[in-house]
């Protein structure tokens, strides 16, 4: 994961983020592949006492299953 930004405000976090691996294994369903991907990502944290008290995220998961070849409209990087 590469940190593009974060920003902080009273108790809230936000993280956005560049997310990038290869599918070595089982990943949301589909097995295998050996595709990479690289997909945006934005969390939002909300601390209490120190601690994470909530947590949200925002992610194209379209967008990572197409580079996975999950998807309709997809290219894996095979070929």
């Amino acid at each position: 994961m590469t940190i593009e930004d974060v920003i902080a405000e009273g108790d809230r976090v936000a993280v956005r983020l560049t997310s990038s691996a290869v599918q070595n294994g089982p990943f949301m369903g589909p097995p295998p592949s050996g595709a990479r991907y690289s997909i945006p990502e934005i969390h939002i944290f909300r601390i209490r006492d120190g601690q994470v008290a909530e947590h949200w995220r925002e992610m194209d998961s379209m967008n990572l299953m197409r580079q996975l070849g999950a998807a309709p409209g997809t290219d894996s990087g095979h070929g």
